[in-house]
């Protein structure tokens, strides 16, 4: 019985050693691809932002009326828009004096806008109009991007400084440390999904 012994080629080790380190480096290559076209396709997705401060007006006849004007700032269009807007005191011991949801029907292409307009009648505040406590005001957005079929959630934290003096206050961004306390309060109260 013979054996055959092949001799080391060199040439063969280096083809297959460089076979080797193309085939790792293409798997690198599909992996950074793969993970920067997942980038820009989260990237692409709907956002809603406000345009401009939310305004707030007061009559007599119609009470307080807030407008928050919502632009879709992402580049894909916003589809099955609902939110569901909460306002409740500050002191966060009483039940919401509104509970308001909407739904648009149509889409929501990139750089358009959309308004949310809510009315609090002057009988929901117990007080009189001359001091009204500071209340939150918590927008809670729910909406699809049709061309990677995928929902979205968006919560707002607001807080509009109430009433001094029959001056209505402004509308301001929650603190963080007051986050916590309200997310507390919806969850204890069972107010958002």
């Amino acid at each position: 019985m013979t054996w055959n012994i092949r001799e080391w080629n060199w040439s063969d080790s280096v083809v297959t050693i460089s076979t080797a380190i193309f085939a790792l480096v293409s798997l690198i290559s599909v992996y950074i691809s793969v993970t920067t076209w997942q980038t820009q396709r989260e990237a692409a997705r709907p956002y809603l932002t406000f345009i401009e401060s939310p305004s707030l007006n007061f009559s007599e006849n119609s009470g307080f009326e807030f407008e928050f004007k919502f632009k879709n700032v992402g580049t894909h269009p916003a589809t099955n828009l609902s939110s569901r807007t909460l306002i409740f005191e500050q002191q966060l011991l009483q039940k919401p004096i509104l509970i308001d949801d909407y739904t648009v029907v149509n889409d929501i292409p990139r750089d358009s806008t959309t308004s949310l307009l809510l009315n609090l009648k002057v009988n929901s505040f117990p007080k009189e109009l001359k001091e009204i406590s500071p209340h939150f005001i918590i927008i809670s957005l729910k909406y699809s991007d049709p061309i990677v079929h995928k929902s979205y959630n968006q919560t707002i934290y607001l807080k509009w400084a109430g009433v001094v003096d029959y001056k209505q206050q402004p509308i301001i961004h929650v603190e963080m440390n007051e986050k916590s306390n309200i997310e507390h309060y919806l969850k204890t109260h069972q107010l958002l999904d």
